[in-house]
């Protein structure tokens, strides 16, 4: 599907009464998961194992507590 059709999908897709603001909030999140998307197919991601070490350590930190 072209990136033209994507968009008009995804527009037809949300309520009659979606303002601009929301349908530009979608076509960044569609945009933002396809790019994403072709990180992750050139390599480019990050582990799940290393991210959930992260998470930890933002989590930690944010609440005060120390990773374990």
């Amino acid at each position: 599907m072209s990136d033209r059709e994507v968009i008009i999908e995804a527009v037809r897709k949300m309520p009659a009464n979606a303002s601009a603001a929301e349908i530009l909030n979608e076509l960044a999140l569609l945009e933002s998961v396809k790019m994403g998307l072709a990180q992750s197919e050139r390599g480019e991601g990050v582990p799940h194992e290393q991210v959930v070490k992260l998470l930890d350590k933002w989590i930690s930190k944010s609440s005060g507590r120390h990773a374990a």
